[in-house]
């Protein structure tokens, strides 16, 4: 669809930007866009503002995730990940000093993962010793819960979480039943 215009002397009273002599049809269309994309011009910037600004949340959700591994004693069971997770802490930091925003924020939500998953290993592994030490205890603690123990305790070594935490699980049910069964 093709819209033509003939350019024709139009007098527009507005004040402002609009005001003054306007020589065709033209100028007015080209005016009203250039208007409205100096509006989105500022919207866009508005937005991209809000996305540079310092990552307070991310950081705070950091700290306090690695402040919870600590609380729960994941350095006993998943120390590597919780020094994982102070290096990232340590590295956002940093950054945040340096006004990398972006990079800061993604380290810091790295960070908060990591201690996230060094609670899970925790809550996990410190679950199951508690059972297997009952059971050792009551001497009826079997040699595959202690295998299943151990593997979760590789598992944990060689960075398999999900693995690891399902072993543990399924090493402290099986000692849960140990002590039933006796």
């Amino acid at each position: 669809m093709i819209i033509s215009f003939s350019c024709h002397q139009v007098n527009v009273g507005f004040s402002g930007f609009f005001s003054g002599p306007i020589v065709c049809y033209e100028q007015l269309l080209w005016r009203c866009c250039l208007r409205k994309t100096d509006y989105l011009l500022v919207l866009g910037m508005v937005l991209l503002a809000g996305c540079a600004s310092a990552p307070t949340q991310e950081m705070s959700d950091a700290r306090q995730a690695v402040s919870a591994a600590h609380d729960i004693g994941a350095a006993e069971h998943a120390s590597d990940s919780v020094k994982h997770a102070e290096a990232l802490l340590n590295k956002a930091e940093r950054e945040l000093a340096l006004g990398d925003f972006s990079e800061a924020r993604d380290d810091a939500e790295a960070a908060r993962v990591e201690a996230i998953k060094a609670q899970d290993i925790a809550q996990a592994m410190s679950a199951t010793k508690q059972v297997l030490q009952e059971a050792a205890d009551r001497g009826v603690l079997s040699a595959a819960t202690t295998g299943l123990y151990e593997q979760a305790l590789a598992a944990v070594e060689e960075g398999r979480v999900h693995e690891a935490i399902r072993l543990a699980n399924e090493a402290r049910h099986q000692a849960e039943q140990d002590l039933n069964l006796k």
